[in-house]
């Protein structure tokens, strides 16, 4: 697949994802209304998704940056980290995004924002510390390519997706325990609809890790691959990814919504360290293994 079908497709995915989004969320508070007896839950519900969805698209990458408590840098504040950037943008052929530097000290990065007009990439604090400057280019090539296949938008979609489905699991669990509706008699209540309530809540952040999953795995590769055509040295990236994928600091400012978003794990779960069934990134031997093919 060519680049311009690439950033085509995943235009194409991210309408197909909020469309998904606005159906799932509706279709969750749908049968909380069911358990609760009453139908406002389902008007909430599309108001919630259609106005996260919107959200999502105009203010994630700030919600983003947020999180990782990142500030935005000038070129006399970080001029060697300001040109390469402004370098690779030029090689890639896109506006050269904001620079954001968080303090978190674990070795990480990520790239954010609905379009590359309106991009932005972050470097934690301790993967400046970490890298020398050919590794380091390697992983603001990998971020740049991110924001040149337009994957920053999908990314950001799905964070807003998994954070509202770890709401809904939340605010569902809630009330399960401690009751509600007009009816608080459960025994008045259909055994099927409380089997649907309760799968549902139980659903909802698993389903959320799936397209995580899904949408995060395919796009590393790529972002890898576009990477090396961009600096022409496949050994520098792979060695920054050996040494971030072993970086003993795990990251401190951020929501697990956001996993998808870092060029490495931001943190080991229990599924990472299990089977690796849930993971949003692939494998750092399987990354390496592609890139020296290259």
């Amino acid at each position: 697949m060519s680049a311009y079908s690439q950033q085509s497709n995943n235009v194409r995915q991210t309408w197909i994802l909020i469309f998904i989004f606005v159906g799932f969320i509706s279709g969750a508070f749908y049968i909380i209304g069911l358990y609760q007896g009453s139908m406002i839950w389902p008007i909430i519900g599309l108001f919630l998704s259609l106005g996260q969805a919107l959200i999502g698209y105009y203010f994630g990458d700030k919600i983003a940056l947020s999180f990782a408590g990142a500030v935005e840098v000038t070129y006399d504040q970080a001029p060697k980290i300001y040109e390469l950037v402004q370098n690779l943008s030029k090689i890639a052929g896109i506006p050269m995004p904001k620079i954001h530097i968080s303090p978190d000290k674990s070795a990480n990065a990520f790239a954010c924002g609905r379009d590359p007009e309106h991009a932005s990439i972050c470097l934690n604090q301790g993967i400046l510390d970490l890298l020398n400057k050919a590794e380091l280019e390697g992983v603001i090539a990998h971020e740049l390519s991110h924001i040149k296949n337009r994957d920053i938008l999908v990314m950001t979609v799905v964070m807003v997706l998994a954070s509202v489905a770890s709401f809904i699991a939340d605010i569902g669990f809630r009330m399960l325990f401690w009751g509600g509706g007009r009816d608080r008699d459960s025994d008045s209540k259909s055994p099927v609809i409380v089997i649907l309530y309760i799968v549902t809540i139980i659903l909802a952040p698993l389903i959320a890790a799936v397209i995580q999953m899904a949408v995060s795995r395919k796009r590393e590769y790529l972002a890898d691959a576009t990477s090396v055509t961009m600096t022409r040295y496949p050994e520098g990236l792979i060695s920054a990814l050996t040494k971030l994928y072993n970086s003993p600091v795990p990251a401190a400012n951020y929501s697990t919504s956001m996993n998808h978003f870092f060029i490495a794990p931001p943190k080991k779960s229990f599924n990472q360290k299990v089977s690796g069934l849930f993971n949003t990134h692939p494998n750092i031997e399987d990354r390496v293994k592609a890139l020296k093919q290259m």
